[in-house]
């Protein structure tokens, strides 16, 4: 069974098992989420989701807001509040955004049983690896069907990092795993609603469930994954796929993460068209050819934002936003009025998003035509994991600053060190 032979490779590993530079990608990977989930602390949905459920007694930390719940509460809202402005890491193998299923549910369990850094960075690594192969194995026929793969591969991420911080056997896991299957869900059309991010949350809280209810004896069927009328058989193609060897690799480290505050897969085309800077002017445009993979319609391809979170994942309201000089990285950028401004909705309509099959889903052709006769092109690929950790870590060091220096002051210089040096840290609670 699949629960079985992932379990046998990462449920009993230790801290010195990792290599270092897998345990530095996963720092990284909590250091970028703990900055999306205070950056996120102000959306409409966290409030909403403290509202109704932060009033439950507990240690845990609902971040960003200094109140405390249970790990069932927190889980689910720092798992929203996490994926809120769209702006935490994705993952290719895994087909979504692996961190944030995984981390709020681990981090609240390992608040409430005083849990050390490097007990937390170990249970973390074991469940983004497996999270990350069951969405390979699944393939992207889950995702075509219409599948939020953050959520319904997430869940089994959360179950197993949860379950390898509470130290269950190997049966345990087996069932914790079936438990995660029937929970698995999140559709891909409420994208550009507050639903999206829910997900996330649903699944944290869910896995967290799931390792709990386990270590108390209840039970499911191990194989509900990949056995008769599992998961693969009714939301994919309905067999595991083949052809895929990562047996030896630590699928943490291609983990890729943004730098624009909108879908991932709207990203090349946002880089490529700051490639081309003066070339690509909005008062020179006559129009813009967008070229991605046809699978992003069905993700980013909303054809006439009206509000920001409708921007996300539009690759038209992309390009006209980076065309007119909007700054991407800033989520504040992704408002309804700067999406509703006349210059944005204008050049919008001069954008035509055209398919390639040949391209991957994290490629970009962008070719941009002048009222001057001119054209300039530009293609970009998102989809290279970095090899330079500490370059990527002075990036994401900086993204922390900007997203959370201005809500913590002095407290976001503390709160950075604690995540950088997690692993020495003898508790992770945030006080």
């Amino acid at each position: 069974m699949i629960a079985n032979e992932l379990w046998q490779q990462f449920g009993q590993i230790s801290y010195q098992d990792i290599p270092e530079s897998t345990t530095r990608v996963a720092k990284q990977c909590l250091l970028d989420w703990m900055a999306c989930v205070i950056a996120g602390s102000d959306e409409p949905l966290a409030k909403i989701l403290r509202d109704e459920f932060g009033g439950q007694t507990g240690s845990c930390s609902i971040i960003g807001s200094g109140q405390k719940t249970s790990a069932h509460a927190a889980a689910l809202i720092n798992g929203a509040t996490g994926h809120a402005l769209d702006f935490d890491d994705t993952h290719t193998t895994m087909g979504g955004h692996a961190t944030v299923p995984v981390a709020p549910a681990v981090w609240a369990v390992a608040e409430e049983i005083d849990a050390t850094g490097e007990q937390l960075l170990t249970a973390f690594v074991a469940g983004l690896e497996i999270e990350c192969r069951l969405g390979m194995l699944v393939g992207p026929s889950h995702y075509a069907r219409g599948w939020h793969v953050t959520s319904s591969i997430g869940v089994f991420g959360a179950a197993a990092a949860v379950s390898h911080l509470l130290g269950l056997s190997d049966e345990q896991f087996s069932h914790a795993f079936g438990l995660a299957a029937s929970q698995a869900g999140g559709l891909k059309a409420n994208f550009g609603t507050m639903t999206k991010p829910f997900h996330a949350g649903h699944a944290a809280q869910c896995g967290l469930d799931a390792a709990r209810l386990a270590q108390r004896g209840f039970t499911s069927n191990p194989a509900s994954f990949e056995g008769n009328q599992g998961l693969v058989e009714a939301a994919s193609s309905g067999s595991l796929r083949d052809g895929v060897d990562v047996q030896g690799t630590w699928l943490t480290n291609n983990t890729l993460f943004k730098y624009n505050a909108a879908c991932y897969l709207t990203h090349a085309t946002i880089e490529g068209l700051k490639v081309l800077g003066d070339d690509a002017r909005a008062s020179n445009c006559d129009s813009i050819d967008l070229f991605v993979h046809p699978s992003l319609l069905n993700v980013c391809g909303i054809e006439n934002p009206t509000t920001g979170l409708e921007a996300k994942f539009s690759l038209r309201a992309n390009a006209a936003m980076t065309v007119l000089g909007f700054d991407t990285t800033d989520p504040a950028t992704y408002s309804d009025a700067n999406v509703q401004d006349d210059q944005v909705q204008s050049l919008l309509g001069r954008v035509t998003v055209n398919t390639d099959g040949e391209l991957a889903g994290t490629q970009s052709r962008v070719v941009f035509h002048g009222s001057d006769d001119s054209t300039a092109e530009q293609f970009f690929d998102t989809g290279i994991p970095a090899s330079d950790l500490s370059a990527q870590q002075a990036k994401l060091e900086a993204k922390f600053d900007h997203l959370v220096s201005a809500r913590l002051g002095e407290d976001a210089a503390r709160l950075k060190q604690h995540m950088l040096n997690l692993d020495a840290a003898r508790a992770v609670s945030l006080q």
